[in-house]
């Protein structure tokens, strides 16, 4: 049961983590030389927030990942 939850987090953070990967790419690219701001947000803090999303997002396939062969040996 808990590796379907770990798998359907890790696709949640994983979609999230690539749209404000792109979404901070993208401010990036446009900032001139006073730097673009999106909600108040800076596009460095964006692209930090897409790395906290990717790592959790690898961090819950793995988990899922041994979540299946634990109970494959048992």
């Amino acid at each position: 049961m808990w590796a379907s939850v770990l798998r359907i987090l890790g696709y949640i953070l994983g979609i999230i983590g690539g749209v404000s990967l792109i979404w901070a790419v993208i401010l990036r690219l446009s900032s001139g030389p006073a730097g673009t701001t999106l909600a108040g947000l800076t596009a460095s803090s964006i692209a930090e927030f897409s790395q906290i999303c990717l790592v959790f997002s690898i961090a819950f396939g793995v988990g899922a990942i041994l979540e299946t062969i634990g109970k494959k040996k048992t």
